[in-house]
Parts: structure tokens; sequence; C-alpha cells
């Protein structure tokens, strides 16, 4: 079993923590600020809106724990700090970056980074559970070093103390930190997930296709998303959700087309005009929505 308080252990841990902090450093602030971007400049490099806790989010989430794991398991074998003073490094490491970031984005007149107190929940979620790894791992061989403690002192006919309880401090900072963690996880299980795009040109139809004059087809996609086709293989989709009125156009080569309108429950009666529209809207099987057509103006 590797033992994390060897000679071997407390050598390799600075190294370990020095090279973490010169690759967090890269991540933050590489590459350097060159030239503005486009729409950055006068925008105020900090974002003090808070969401929820998202740990399955999206990669940007994910990146700014995994960032700071690595601090966490290996702070405690470095320093011989409190519990809660590691706690406190750890955020202070995550608010230093932000900081610097913000800084830099002031000091190059542009927002080349940005102050995000996301970021830094993230950050510090993270170095919470490597703190946690760590601990872990600590009172895993604590305890079975006691129990090869007790198990001797019982064949020697002497009574151990066995472990000590940990102090209140200690309980009071985990527990804190063991919140915040639980909170990250639970808001991350209860998140309501985006449904994903589903382009309904590019799937089969999940019902019948309504014919509509001049070749137009229109068939419905399998979450009532529509996909209109032209008699010349041209294609538009729709969104499920998309309101009353005219969506999209089909064009052919020499400039003739057609508009592309949708009638939705409750959306009003933005139609075609009745010198337009060759007909009522049609209802597209496995949509609620209803389609029509008129020529380009």
């Amino acid at each position: 079993m590797l033992d994390l308080r060897s000679s071997r252990a407390r050598r390799a841990a600075p190294l370990a923590l020095a090279v973490y902090l010169v690759v967090l450093a890269g991540v933050a602030f590489l590459p350097p600020p060159g030239a503005p971007r486009p729409g950055t400049v006068g925008v105020v490099p900090i974002d003090l809106a808070l969401g929820r806790p998202d740990l399955l989010g999206g990669w940007e989430a994910q990146r700014n724990v995994l960032m700071t794991v690595p601090l966490g398991v290996l702070l405690p074998l470095v320093v011989r700090w409190r519990y809660e003073w590691m706690l406190l490094a750890c955020v202070a490491t995550t608010l230093a970056v932000e900081t610097g970031q913000l800084l830099g984005s002031l000091a190059v007149g542009w927002a080349w980074r940005a102050f995000d107190v996301n970021d830094l929940l993230n950050n510090t979620v993270g170095a919470l559970l490597g703190l946690g790894l760590t601990a872990a791992a600590l009172a895993w061989r604590d305890r079975a070093r006691a129990d090869e403690a007790l198990e001797q002192e019982r064949g020697t006919g002497r009574s151990g103390a066995g472990l000590a309880p940990l102090p209140a401090r200690r309980l009071v900072a985990g527990g804190l930190a063991a919140a915040l963690v639980v909170v990250a996880v639970i808001s991350t299980l209860t998140a309501e997930r985006p449904i994903p795009v589903v382009d309904p040109c590019a799937r089969p139809p999940a019902g019948a296709a309504t014919e509509l004059p001049e070749g137009l087809r229109a068939y419905a996609g399998v979450d009532g998303s529509l996909c209109v086709t032209g008699p010349d293989g041209s294609t538009s989709s729709v969104a499920a959700d998309a309101p009353s009125g005219v969506v999209s156009e089909l064009q052919r080569e020499d400039g003739s087309g057609w508009q592309v309108g949708v009638t939705a429950p409750g959306g009003g009666s933005q139609t075609a005009p009745e010198d337009e529209a060759p007909g009522a809207p049609r209802q597209v099987q496995g949509s609620h929505l209803q389609v029509w057509w008129r020529p380009l103006p």
C-alpha cells in the first residue's frame, strides 16, 4: 500500500505541486493577450451572476472542476497546516487566478479573461474533492495502522487508545466543505438537460408527408418539428416551437420560389393573404403545426 507520509512521498509532493502550479498558471493566463477579439472591447470582464452548479453542464464547467483537484490532493502532502487553513488556501488560490485574469483584462483594455464567480465556485469544488481524496487516503492509512497496533496490543494483553477523535474545528470546516460538494452534486443530478436539436430533414419522417401545391411536401420529425421540401430537392427545417408566420423560404436558381409559413396553436392567425395562399393551412401528421405556402414576392 502506498504510504503518503513516506520520505519518498514527502520529496515528490513539493515538486509535483510546483509543476502543477506552473501548469495551472499556463492554463489560466496563456496565450497572452494580443489584438482585441471582435465584440470584446468595452465589455466589463466580470460576471457576478451565480448560476446553479452543474458539473455535467459542459466541458467548461468540468474543466474548472478538474483543474483544481490536484491542488487539493497535493497540498496536504506538502504542508502540515490545519485543515481549515488548507481549505482557505484552496479558495485563495482560485480567487487569485480569477483576480489575475480580471486585472490582466483591465490592463490591456479589453475582455481577454473574465472574473467569473461560477468558475470560482467550480474551482473550489474541485479543490475540495482533492482534499477529500487525500484525507480519505490518509484516514485509511491511519486506521490500518491503528488496527495493526490494536492487534499487537491485544496479543500482549495491553489496551490501546485507538484513533483520537477529530477536533471540532475540523469537523465544522469539513462539514461545510462536504455540504458545498453535496449541493453541487445534487444540483447537477437535478439540473434540466437541454433537449438536443433534431434536424427533421436529416431523419426519416415521423408520420405521413403532407402534399402541398407546386410539388411542395411537409413532414414532421420525432420532436414535432417540420421539414418542408421543394420539387427541386431543396429543404427547410422548422422548429417545433416556431411562432406563427413566415419561417423560411425555398428559392430556385432563377430566383423564383416560395415562402413557407406555419400556424401554431394560440399563435394568432398570421397566415398568407387570401389572394396569395392557395388554400387554408394544412395540418401535418406528427406535429401540432399547420403549414402554408405562397410564392415569393
